[in-house]
């Protein structure tokens, strides 16, 4: 067996397993024999086919494929090699085993795949989370194609070479020539990024729906989980498709987080600066929302990190679908687990939903009525279980706009305004997170918020509410949570009753109080049981 005497001198591939990319050493044996390749080590049908596409690679640079048994073996043994192309990597190997070219000076990556005329091809998918796993296997270089070297450079620890073609890379060994150098761009964020340069639409687009767009703010300040319910038309979706100009930039840590999670399913040209906004379509899948697949991909969720999951029309998706969200909803990242692969994805989400009050739409409508009998009623809400409804923070029951408000002149904040708002929200809360221990109120425990300052008044409003609307632990912890959001778009440190009050308004009424009739578990009406 040709092995190296140092680590420096190992040919290393990488492979992708468990959600994330894993180094593998590339051995080669030469024997004696009737002409043949074997290659062990679990293997996937990829990384076998690179046994026909050696030979004519060779040939086109003139490079003997050396005849008998050739016996390369990927360790360890027990990973499945998936996901990625091992061509270059035992190419190398082979042609260090030869002696026709010499072993790395350092510990280097070889990623890429070998078509026949020998050119180098880029990974489908997943160099991202290769170059990941090199940095953290202390490997120093990178040889790639030149269309995956940028999404490598990204890893600011390894250096990246770029190379057109088989004869270059063995000519760089042989120190002949050079390859290009791919440099760390100066700011990982600046170039696009799935459609980020598309401009997203204001909400200052929006007429009327004053509570919803009170609601938005206080979303997006606390990042807080949001419900929108009403008949069709009155603006939902549209509000909802708005939310996204109003989140902060990711930060550097979320930023490679997200694109760790979408180097699974693709080319990463840069790292994300702009939260994620997903909406999948009601007919999406468990699978299609959590992940799955061979190797473990992840599903919308996931890729939904850092920014808002948008799920329009919620009863309309299949109830298994919806409940397999309620885990990682609190724990703020999706486990997979199958016979024999595993996986962990982040999904720190703000999620966003939409609904009609009932199967026809126009339940609670000023001007049309309702067709819809009692049984489909109970059967349209029980598609939803109270688990999933609990977790949401905010309640907003919008109705139609006159007419001559829906064509007269903007009714919201501008833009300016609106802005300048959140951004001073924003950094009231950075100068207060190393003292409170927390930034958005989604991030505080009980004690984290009571201890962040609530008045007197305001703490007997919360045990008045918890004591006659029988607020589950999970729905008075999501009010406190929303009372503190009011209080941060203030600007204030202490939680006052007013803002107990806002968070009131903007939850359901217990199940025993909801009716079939009118507005059953929207706005206003929680806070309205509290009066005298």
């Amino acid at each position: 067996m040709e092995n190296a005497s140092t680590e420096s001198g190992t040919i290393w591939g990488a492979t992708l397993a468990s959600g994330g990319g894993h180094l593998v050493r590339v051995e080669t044996c030469l024997g004696r024999g009737l002409s043949r390749v074997i290659l062990v080590g679990m293997p996937d049908t990829v990384a076998k086919e690179a046994r026909e596409r050696l030979p004519a690679a060779f040939a086109k640079h003139d490079l003997e494929f050396p005849r008998g048994k050739i016996l390369f073996n990927l360790v360890p043994a027990q990973l499945p090699k998936t996901g990625l192309p091992f061509d270059l990597a035992l190419a190398i190997s082979l042609l260090c085993a030869q002696g026709r070219a010499p072993r790395p000076q350092t510990k280097t990556l070889f990623l890429a795949e070998l078509d026949l005329q020998g050119k180098l091809r880029a990974p489908a998918r997943g160099t991202l989370l290769a170059a990941l796993a090199a940095a953290k296997g202390s490997c120093t270089t990178v040889i790639t194609a030149p269309k995956a070297a940028q999404e490598a450079a990204l890893i600011p620890q390894l250096q990246v070479f770029a190379a057109e073609h088989l004869g270059h890379v063995v000519g760089y060994l042989q120190q002949r020539q050079e390859l290009e150098s791919i440099s760390q761009q100066e700011q990982p964020c600046s170039a696009p990024w799935n459609n980020e340069s598309k401009t997203t639409p204001s909400l200052s687009e929006i007429r009327g729906q004053e509570l919803a767009q009170r609601a938005a703010h206080l979303a997006m300040v606390g990042r807080l989980n949001l419900w929108l319910e009403g008949p069709p038309g009155t603006g939902k979706s549209m509000l909802a498709r708005r939310l996204l100009g109003l989140r902060p930039p990711l930060s550097a840590q979320q930023s490679l987080e997200l694109a760790q999670v979408e180097a699974m399913l693709g080319p990463v040209p840069a790292l994300p600066r702009v939260p994620p906004f997903r909406a999948p379509h009601a007919s999406a899948s468990m699978q299609a929302l959590l992940g799955g697949g061979r190797p473990l991909r992840p599903g919308e969720l996931a890729r939904a990190h850092g920014g808002i999951l948008f799920l329009d029309e919620i009863p309309e998706f299949s109830r298994p679908a919806l409940e397999c969200l309620r885990q990682p909803l609190e724990e703020r990242e999706v486990r997979l687990q199958r016979a024999q692969e595993w996986a962990r994805f982040p999904a720190d989400v703000l999620l966003v939903a939409t609904s009609n009050p009932c199967p026809c739409g126009y339940l609670g409508h000023p001007h049309r009525p309702c067709t819809c009998t009692e049984a489909k009623l109970r059967a349209y809400r029980g598609r939803l279980s109270g688990p999933l409804r609990d977790r949401f923070d905010l309640f907003v029951r919008m109705d139609p706009v006159a007419s001559d408000v829906l064509t007269g002149p903007p009714t919201a904040l501008s833009e300016e305004d609106r802005s300048q708002l959140l951004s001073d929200a924003r950094s009231f809360q950075l100068q207060v997170q190393e003292q409170r221990g927390f930034l958005e109120a989604a991030d505080a425990s009980m004690e984290q918020l009571q201890q962040s300052g609530i008045e007197g008044k305001a703490h007997q409003l919360l045990r008045q509410a918890n004591a006659r609307l029988h607020l589950s632990g999970r729905g008075y912890l999501r009010c406190l949570r929303c009372a503190r959001a009011a209080a941060d778009l203030r600007q204030s440190r202490s939680i006052e009753s007013a803002d107990v009050r806002v968070a009131l308004s903007l939850r359901p009424l217990p199940a025993e109080a909801q009716t079939t009739t009118g507005l059953p578990h929207f706005p206003g009406r929680a806070a309205r049981r509290l009066q005298p």
